[in-house]
């Protein structure tokens, strides 16, 4: 086991067993809801963003070799078969300045925040928006078509520093509309 407490002198001690259990750090994995544009079937804006944050619950600081792997689990809830991967990596944080030298420092209670935009394709490519209603329509700009709100579904598993095992998460539900230009 790597991690390590650090104190303002420096890091000596090793932490204590305890840091097996993924339930060292809080995790939180959303998918902020809204509407997702796709424009030339390129999705775009903030609607669907994945947003996650990994804390550290302790008084203790955390510190080691980042691992950051944060792979979300996505679809539809009424076609459970459009599975899509998002994959999240410490090029994703936020926060960059808490990795140097390749080493991931969270100090007591600090958070790291990742954020990451995804095509909602299946892992076969299907965009999401091919596989569920959608309405013509028209505004000052032309016709594009919109959907219903609909239900996806997402659990999570994620890795932030190397010694430390995964942590798991979900499903989870949110929902997201598609705006098609």
């Amino acid at each position: 086991m790597v991690l390590s407490i650090c104190t303002v002198a420096g890091c000596d001690e090793s932490l204590p067993p305890r840091l097996q259990d993924p339930n060292a750090i809080s995790v939180s994995v959303i998918i902020a809801g809204g509407l997702i544009s796709v424009t030339n079937d390129v999705v775009g804006g903030n609607g669907g963003l994945i947003e996650a944050s990994v804390g550290n619950i302790y008084t203790e600081v955390l510190q080691d070799t980042v691992a950051v792997n944060i792979r979300c689990r996505i679809w539809l809830a009424n076609f459970p078969d459009s599975i899509g991967i998002a994959t999240i990596d410490s090029s994703s944080l936020t926060t960059p300045h808490l990795i140097a030298n390749r080493t991931l420092t969270l100090l007591p209670h600090a958070v790291a925040n990742f954020e990451k935009h995804w095509d909602y394709r299946t892992r076969g490519g299907t965009p999401f928006w091919s596989l569920i209603p959608l309405k013509q329509m028209t505004d000052s700009q032309g016709p594009y078509k919109l959907s219903d709100p609909v239900e996806v579904l997402m659990s999570d598993t994620v890795r932030i520093f190397k010694s430390l095992p995964d942590y798991t998460t979900g499903p989870s539900s949110f929902f997201i509309q598609f705006e098609i230009r």
